[in-house]
């Protein structure tokens, strides 16, 4: 039974969806005027953990992702560039899906733009007209916040306490300062479309309104966004589309927690943020996303490359215990399959009450860590069952393991290949072992060091130890670090 915390109420409660019916995810998308930013990855990374858990317990989901391609922030950068607006929209938008897939974050099933859906933004706003929300004047088409009797029920605001100039757009042609735009005209010469409501271009909120309803019907099972978007978006979205569609627009609302740096909000208009290109740069994706699941999804995360750091680290120990297990398959005593079992339930459990990655984060390296610990000891039956649950796991995460042969695991006492001069018992002659010492400073590939390691662990059951340490110290002062365990060693490059 998945539970969700719904913002609305501030309660825990069970997400339901009836018999037959898809689960109707939608989570505001990108405003595509410049390059996406890790605070932006935060909420997607979450939403992405959120849908491949929904998706593993049984739902089947159909997720809707807008992208507001019209936006004042959007015509304010393509006139600086001189660009068309949607021309320069467009290309931020596939940049920034190029920067999704990068952190290997699934793609939406819908992607819908606000400048290929203002038929049905048109449609809601005449029917706001009709019947008696919105109203008209020079500058555009408004909604009379007033006469929804339910607005600030989300966020908690109370009419006649919003702080004009704040939150609030100043606007003297509105008859109420707390107002919000449905539709703006546009003066003569300045960018803007017909759609029968006069020619102009729509505000921001009615657009998720429109297309929420359009792809997921009038009444949505979770939408989600930052925190930030809690008001005016989402408490405006709440008061257009309730009294457009005249049943509730959402039954549980997910928001997650602000991305800081030094404990300020990440926001390109604060001039603190990183974009996702540049965190890329220097961090695969298994540890951005790593150092976003170890904290839960509504609480703030502070920014910090050692923070990144020290995912990665986790990481590197869940790959190497998986690496060593798998070099353990078929060992004949010992099994851990209960372990995995119990493992898997204590998993399920955290991630059931409200997505709480933290607690299943510390089960998959605890898990990791007893898989590590029976390969080492010998004690490695029905290990595959085992592994299968941690990539379960990992799965849930995003997290790819298909590289983790790269952490090679290599026993004890097996023979470093057939090389042409192999000396006897399966150690390979000094010729063959000086020749791929040689190349260690002019940068080794990774299958030389697999085939060092392998005559290093040759060395070591020949009890020649002192080959066995040089070729440890010349691995370590080219960056490779090595470890030892009872069952074998693996490898790493330092960072």
């Amino acid at each position: 039974m998945v539970k969700v915390y719904n913002t609305m109420g501030k309660k825990v409660e069970e997400l339901k969806v009836p018999k037959g019916k898809k689960l109707g995810v939608y989570v505001c998308g990108l405003t595509t005027y410049d390059y996406s930013h890790m605070g932006h990855a935060r909420t997607y990374v979450a939403f992405d953990i959120v849908i491949r858990y929904l998706k593993k317990a049984g739902f089947e989901v159909k997720f809707v992702q807008n992208v507001t391609d019209i936006d004042d922030k959007i015509l304010k950068r393509a006139m600086e560039r001189g660009e068309e607006p949607l021309a320069l929209s467009a290309r931020f938008d596939r940049l920034a899906r190029e920067d999704m897939k990068a952190l290997n974050i699934m793609p939406a099933d819908v992607y819908p733009k606000a400048s290929e859906n203002l038929g049905q933004i048109a449609k809601m706003v005449r029917e706001l007209e009709e019947k008696g929300f919105a109203y008209k004047t020079k500058s555009g088409i408004y909604f009379e916040v007033g006469k929804f009797r339910e607005y600030g029920k989300l966020s908690g605001q109370k009419l006649g306490e919003l702080n004009a100039g704040a939150r609030v757009a100043v606007d003297e042609s509105k008859k109420n300062p707390e107002d919000f735009a449905l539709w703006k005209f546009t003066k003569v010469g300045e960018w803007g479309f017909e759609s029968g409501l006069g020619k102009g271009r729509p505000g921001w909120h009615i657009e998720c309104s429109a297309m929420a309803r359009e792809h997921l019907g009038e009444t949505v099972d979770i939408h989600g966004g930052a925190r930030d978007l809690v008001f005016p978006h989402h408490e405006n979205e709440i008061a257009q589309s309730e009294a457009a569609n005249g049943k509730k627009f959402v039954k549980h609302w997910m928001h997650t927690g602000f991305l800081t740096v030094n404990g300020e909000k990440m926001a390109k208009s604060l001039g603190n943020f990183v974009t996702i290109r540049d965190a890329l740069s220097k961090f695969d994706a298994n540890s951005i996303r790593m150092f976003f699941a170890m904290a839960h999804y509504r609480s703030p995360v502070d920014y910090s490359e050692k923070s990144i750091e020290t995912a990665r680290n986790t990481l590197e120990k869940i790959f190497g215990n998986i690496a060593r297990a798998k070099g353990a398959v078929g060992g004949k005593s010992g099994s851990i399959v209960g372990d995995a079992q119990k493992a898997a339930a204590e998993f399920d459990a955290a991630m059931e009450n409200d997505f709480d990655t933290p607690n299943a984060a510390a089960t998959m390296i605890a898990l990791s860590k007893k898989l590590g610990e029976a390969a080492a000891e010998g004690k490695a039956k029905e290990v595959g069952e085992a592994l299968g649950v941690l990539y379960g796991m990992l799965d849930v995460f995003g997290i790819d393991y298909s590289n983790v042969r790269t952490h090679h695991m290599l026993e004890l006492g097996e023979s470093a290949g057939k090389e042409s001069d192999a000396g006897a018992e399966g150690m390979p002659g000094v010729k063959s072992i000086e020749e791929k010492l040689a190349k260690i400073q002019g940068g080794i590939s990774d299958s030389d060091i697999q085939w060092l390691l392998k005559a290093r662990n040759a060395a070591r059951a020949k009890k020649d130890f002192a080959l066995s340490d040089r070729i440890r110290k010349e691995l370590a002062a080219a960056g490779i670090e090595v470890e030892d365990a009872k069952g074998g060693a693996s490898w790493k490059r330092k960072s």
